[in-house]
């Protein structure tokens, strides 16, 4: 364990909304393959997606190629980044993560009190540094769009475009009584 603070990941959104994931070792990988060290069982997810590195500071995050991508505040990452306590970590479109770094000692006043303490009584979690502005402009928009789910629409529009103009032209086709002159409808038709 590290001292001085202790860090944890939540689930904001995704699979098991509220999940909490005790950030203990000095490497952590995170995706949907068993052999991660914090499993997120959802499509979106790479099987090998973000690994958590600690430093001196807590921990940074860098994403493992993963398909979807790793953003942090809405920003995609392109290296590894220095997290602070606050920052949501986006996984893919579907799953959000907050990263909490809080005094150690508000873990051992619980445990040593024999369980939780009541919700009226809860201390809320001390962030352990002031989280600094960020160095860039957040985006107003959501997360990149994916691809190839435009793709896929894109091919049905078509395919439906296809089959409408295929029923037009057998309706102009029999409406005018032209389809004796076209190639080969003398064996279909009955054409005089």
């Amino acid at each position: 364990m590290h001292s001085g603070a202790s860090y944890r990941l939540i689930v904001r959104r995704g699979p098991q909304p509220n999940q909490q994931y005790e950030l203990t070792r000095d490497t952590i990988t995170i995706g949907r393959d068993i052999t991660n060290d914090i499993v997120i069982n959802d499509p979106e997810i790479s099987r090998h997606h973000a690994r958590l590195v600690y430093t001196p500071s807590g921990y940074a995050i860098e994403d493992l190629r993963s398909t979807n991508g790793t953003f942090v505040n809405r920003q995609r990452l392109s290296g590894p980044f220095q997290l602070t306590s606050g920052d949501l970590i986006g996984l893919g479109e579907t799953v959000t993560l907050a990263y909490e770094a809080f005094a150690a000692s508000d873990v051992a006043s619980t445990a040593v009190g024999g369980g939780r303490q009541p919700m009226a009584q809860a201390r809320p979690p001390m962030a352990y540094a002031p989280a600094p502005p960020p160095a860039y402009a957040p985006e107003e928009e959501d997360y990149p769009p994916d691809r190839s789910r435009w793709i896929v629409i894109g091919c049905g529009v078509l395919t439906l475009l296809f089959c409408c103009l295929l029923v037009a032209a057998v309706i102009v086709i029999d409406q005018t009584n032209s389809y004796c002159s076209l190639p080969m409808a003398n064996q279909f038709f009955y054409c005089p």
